[in-house]
């Protein structure tokens, strides 16, 4: 039944003519990171790849009670001398964003930042648009391949903030975050292979983490339609084979 179901989903992706990220979700009380351990190579969820978690100490990550909730994705930096840094990779699968697909994740931090925490959607290597907080600051930035300019949220530690990006086709996407949001950008790079998530912490400072939870990559809605007749068609084609 799993594997009809996979062709089913890879026979309407077909179809649209383009390869879009697959539809995935992801959030740290599945059964893929037990007893609180999450490093690379862990794949939990469905639809995203794997972790690839870079760290230069003092920094780390962890599955637990963070500024967000209890449990939830955790990293962290400080500097002892050494600035900490650390980046959790997590790439698309099935291919890039494609127009109407957005990418959903939820996040907080605690109270010190002393450098800069946040988050980029990536072109393989490549940080394309960043999300992020620069200590000193009074709100969240945004860079989409130019300068940095607000996201209309304010610094609030210890708020849960929902983000969410749309990708809609071009150089173009829109967003929210907490209080701030905006329609039909104009990126200043190219977003047009958005295929992966990358999350950052660089000298947080001591004691302080950024946590983040519920990762989700949405379909267009034309593209759920299209999953809901894929999967009626093989529901119709089950039970004429269950008749027989």
């Amino acid at each position: 039944m799993k594997k009809l179901l996979t062709a089913a989903v890879a026979s309407v992706a077909l179809s649209s003519g383009a390869f879009a990220a697959n539809p995935a979700t992801d959030n740290a009380s599945t059964a893929n990171y037990p007893g609180g351990a999450w490093a690379t190579g862990d794949n939990g969820g469905v639809g995203f790849g794997a972790w690839t978690i870079t760290t230069n100490a003092p920094a780390g990550s962890f599955i637990g009670p963070t500024a967000l909730s209890d449990p939830s994705f955790g990293i962290f930096s400080e500097d002892t001398g050494v600035a900490g840094s650390i980046t959790a990779y997590r790439p698309f699968t099935g291919g890039a964003l494609l127009a109407g697909e957005s990418f959903n994740v939820d996040l907080a931090n605690t109270t010190t930042i002393v450098g800069d925490i946040g988050l980029s959607l990536m072109d393989g290597a490549t940080a394309r648009w960043t999300l992020k907080f620069v200590g000193g600051g009074s709100d969240w930035q945004l860079n989409d391949g130019g300068t940095d300019f607000s996201s209309g949220q304010a610094y609030a530690a210890d708020t849960s903030l929902s983000l969410s990006f749309t990708y809609n086709g071009g150089s173009s996407y829109s967003y929210t975050f907490g209080t701030g949001s905006g329609d039909n950008f104009v990126a200043t790079a190219d977003i047009s292979n958005l295929d992966g998530v990358q999350f950052f912490s660089n000298n947080q400072g001591g004691g302080q983490n950024m946590g983040f939870n519920n990762l989700e990559v949405v379909p267009e809605p034309s593209t759920y339609a299209l999953l809901a007749l894929g999967a009626a068609g093989l529901g119709a084609h089950l039970i004429r084979r269950r008749r027989r």
